[in-house]
């Protein structure tokens, strides 16, 4: 995971909130994973929200407008020192680590903690996912909540499409089907409560291109390998190499 952060790294920060034309600090693109945290916060009453790979803090800070109790503990942990740094919120708790080496005694909270992430799990690559979610819910105590928001797609010719490209743009990064998640949730011992489908994100070849830094050879070779597909998926006119899809997952550790 902290290898492919690094390579996006001059992204993290101010610029952050600008990539992929405002998706990740758009407050209605965040109503859907706000309310579903609001509703596990109502009902499990903890004592801290744990933000794992929050980056700069938005969702969390669109916690505290929300009228969540002033007692909760909120804590952002990500391994981008850049992204915490662009964190204002007083109110928010920062830790720079990585997820994989996240320990529930980092929070040094032993009452109950309410997990929430969102677009985080595709850093660890399709070898890495199963080991992450089985490593967080050895974190976790039984009945609490992780609440995440994560792509994966309902078709494999979608995900094998998108992953393709990912690769062509040089990352490590995997998005899964719905059903592979979705069993990797229930063999780590995640209980699925629920999922939703949140906005999706519209995959611009400018924003990719400045994200990843990629040379107009490797924007080439995927306009082509997209070519190919047009027929087969999605409108991406105007510059779409495709779109990120959404889900919500509510999840409890059984």
């Amino acid at each position: 995971m902290d290898n492919e952060i690094s390579k996006e790294i001059n992204q993290h920060g101010s610029n952050w909130g600008k990539l992929h034309n405002g998706y990740f600090t758009d407050v209605n693109v965040a109503a859907p994973l706000i309310g579903k945290i609001k509703s596990a916060i109502a009902i499990s009453k903890p004592q801290a929200v744990v933000d794992l790979g929050g980056g700069t803090g938005f969702i969390l800070s669109e916690l505290t407008k929300n009228n969540i109790p002033t007692a909760i503990r909120l804590v952002n942990i990500d391994v981008s020192g850049k992204q915490l740094k662009n964190l204002k919120n007083k109110r928010i708790e920062t830790i720079c680590g990585s997820l994989a080496d996240f320990k529930r005694s980092d929070i040094r909270n032993k009452s109950t903690i309410l997990f929430i992430m969102r677009s985080a799990l595709h850093y660890f690559g399709r070898d890495g996912l199963s080991p992450t979610l089985n490593h967080l819910r050895k974190q976790t105590e039984k009945g609490e909540f992780f609440i995440h928001q994560t792509a994966c797609f309902e078709r494999q010719e979608d995900a094998d499409r998108i992953n393709k490209i990912y690769r062509m743009m040089g990352t490590g990064k995997w998005y899964p089907t719905v059903y592979q998640l979705s069993s990797l949730l229930e063999t780590a011992g995640w209980k699925i409560e629920s999922s939703l489908s949140a906005p999706k994100l519209p995959l611009a070849c400018n924003d990719l291109t400045e994200r990843y830094n990629l040379s107009s050879q490797t924007v080439l070779k995927i306009c082509n390998e997209i070519s190919k597909y047009s027929s087969r998926t999605e409108n991406t006119d105007n510059g779409l190499w495709g779109y990120l899809h959404y889900k919500i997952f509510t999840c409890v550790a059984g």
